[in-house]
C-alpha cells in the first residue's frame, strides 16, 4: 500500500487554516480510502511527502536527503514573490527563500486556486502544477439563508495579512450607511494594536466562535490583500455554506464562483456596488435563492468527495502503479 505523509509547519493544527484545511482535514478524508496509507508529519518511509505552505529546517534536510521520495509542494501563498519573517522553534524563517528552496526540490506543485496555478506555471514552467481545491472550513454544511433581521455583520480572519485592511471600506460603509453591527472574529490583542478603532467590535477567534457568529450573522464580508489576490476562497465558501449572504472583494477565486452561479454583482468594488447588493438582498426570496445557488456551485467544487477524488487522482498520476503496492 503506498504511503503519503502531509507535512504542515504550523501547530496547533486546528488554529491555522492552512494546517487544518490542507493537512489535517485531508488526512482525515483520505483515511477512508483503503488504497492509501496517510499520516500527518514527515515520514521518511512515505512514497509521497506533501509539504504544506512552508517547512522546517529539519524537514527540508529530510526531503533533500531522501531523493527517492516524491515531494508535492502545496503552495497557498505568494511567498515565492514576497518575503515574510516568521519565528519558529528553530529560529527565524524567511518565507521567500524557504519557499524557493522547497520549489527547487519539489517534483509537483499544487495550488488552491486556478489563478495561483497559472502564476506558478508562468514562473516555474519546469515544475508540473495542479489545481487542488480546499474543503469547506469550520465543518460548515449547506444551510438555509440567514435572516436579515439581526443586522450583524461578520468578518473573520487574520489582521496581519492584508485581509482586514482591504475590507475596512466595506465594513465602514455598511456601519455608517446601513446600520450594521460589525463582529470581527480575530485575535483581540493584534486587532487592538493595529486597528484600535475597531477593538470594541472584536470577538476572540476560535473555531466555535466563528461557527456561532456565522450562525447569528445577517451578512459577511471577505476580501484579499492586493499582495495576495490569488488565495483560496475558503472564508467565502465557509460563510456562504453556512447560509450567510457574503460580499467579496479583491478575490478572483470568489469572482469565479459568483460568476458561475450567476451572481457576479456580489463581487463588489465600490460603495455603490454594496448598496445595489443590499437592495437585492432585501427581498427574502432573492436572498434565499442567492444563497442556495452559490452553495450549489461551492459544493460542486469543494465538497469532501470532490476534494478526495482530486487528491487520489493526483497521487495515482504520481504513482501509476499504486494498485500494485
Amino acid at each position: 500500500m503506498p504511503k503519503v505523509c502531509f507535512v504542515p509547519i504550523w501547530y496547533p493544527l486546528e488554529q491555522y487554516a492552512t494546517s487544518r484545511l490542507r493537512a489535517k482535514s485531508v488526512v482525515e478524508l483520505l483515511r477512508h480510502d483503503p488504497r492509501w496509507e496517510v499520516e500527518l508529519d514527515y515520514g521518511e518511509d512515505a512514497d509521497i511527502a506533501v509539504i504544506v505552505q512552508l517547512c522546517s529546517d529539519r524537514n527540508l534536510e529530510e526531503i533533500n536527503r531522501n531523493r527517492d521520495q516524491v515531494v508535492v509542494y502545496d503552495i497557498c501563498d505568494r511567498f515565492f514573490a514576497t518575503d515574510s519573517i516568521f519565528r519558529t522553534d528553530e529560529g527565524v524563517l524567511h518565507s521567500q527563500s524557504r519557499c524557493l528552496e522547497i520549489i527547487d526540490r519539489a517534483d509537483v506543485l499544487i495550488a488552491p486556486t486556478r489563478q495561483l496555478k497559472a502564476e506558478l506555471n508562468a514562473r516555474f514552467p519546469a515544475k508540473p502544477c495542479v489545481y487542488l481545491p480546499e474543503l469547506v472550513d469550520y465543518g460548515a454544511v449547506p444551510s438555509p439563508a440567514s435572516p436579515a433581521d439581526s443586522r450583524r455583520l461578520v468578518w473573520f480572519g487574520h489582521t496581519t495579512r492584508g485581509n482586514f485592511e482591504s475590507v475596512r471600506w466595506m465594513i465602514d460603509h455598511l456601519v455608517s450607511a446601513h446600520g450594521y453591527q460589525p463582529v470581527l472574529v480575530t485575535t483581540p490583542n493584534t486587532l487592538r494594536r493595529r486597528y484600535p478603532a475597531y477593538a470594541d467590535f472584536c470577538t476572540a477567534w476560535s473555531i466555535d466562535a466563528v461557527r456561532s457568529e456565522l450562525a447569528a450573522a445577517a451578512l459577511c464580508v471577505v476580501s484579499h490583500s492586493p499582495a495576495e489576490p490569488f488565495k483560496s476562497p475558503n472564508r467565502f465558501a465557509t460563510a456562504m455554506t453556512q447560509g450567510v449572504p457574503t460580499l467579496a472583494s479583491g478575490s478572483p477565486a470568489c469572482d469565479e464562483i459568483l460568476a458561475a452561479a450567476g451572481y457576479p454583482q456580489f463581487s463588489v468594488g465600490t460603495t455603490l456596488d454594496v448598496d445595489r447588493v443590499l437592495e437585492f438582498l432585501a427581498d427574502p426570496a432573492r436572498r434565499s435563492l442567492y444563497v442556495a445557488d452559490v452553495q450549489r456551485e461551492i459544493w460542486q467544487r469543494h465538497a469532501p468527495e470532490v476534494v478526495r477524488r482530486a487528491y487520489v487522482e493526483l497521487f495515482e498520476r504520481i504513482l501509476p502503479d499504486s494498485d500494485n503496492y
